[in-house]
């Protein structure tokens, strides 16, 4: 019987397993491979490390974010930090005129700017639309 449940499991009687995997034939590995083409593992080294190093630089380096305008879109609005949200709401106050309250409608200003490059996301035309346009619901 207990030969019988070997042979069930795909195990002999000797202890070898069938379906192992294929075996990997004598001289046949990735250090093998890489000392007899040194060259070309040389050469796939430093294109792996450039591509590592290019990749971590892109990724690390913060290039500087270019201010908020008018112009600008509601996708670099959402893109934009806290800070230059509100430096730009600032300034809209300054050119545009606002209330005695300058931080109270700067915040309602970042408020609406927000809430309407969400509409504008929404209908697909976030790229299109300006920070002034949706300020104006000129979309």
């Amino acid at each position: 019987m207990a030969a019988d449940r070997d042979s069930a499991d795909g195990n002999s009687a000797d202890g070898d397993t069938a379906g192992a995997g294929p075996a990997v034939p004598p001289g046949w590995s990735l250090t093998a491979l890489m000392l007899g083409h040194k060259r070309v593992s040389a050469a796939s080294i430093v294109v792996v490390l450039a591509l590592i190093v290019v990749t971590v630089l892109t990724t690390v380096a913060n290039p500087a974010r270019a201010p908020l305008t008018d112009a600008s879109t509601c996708s670099a609005w959402a893109a934009g930090t806290g800070a230059q949200k509100v430096a730009y709401a600032l300034v809209y106050i300054g050119e545009y005129g606002g209330g005695p309250d300058t931080t109270r409608t700067a915040r309602t200003l970042v408020t609406t700017i927000d809430t309407e490059c969400v509409r504008a996301s929404y209908l697909g035309e976030a790229d299109d639309v300006s920070i002034l346009a949706s300020i104006r619901h000129a979309f």
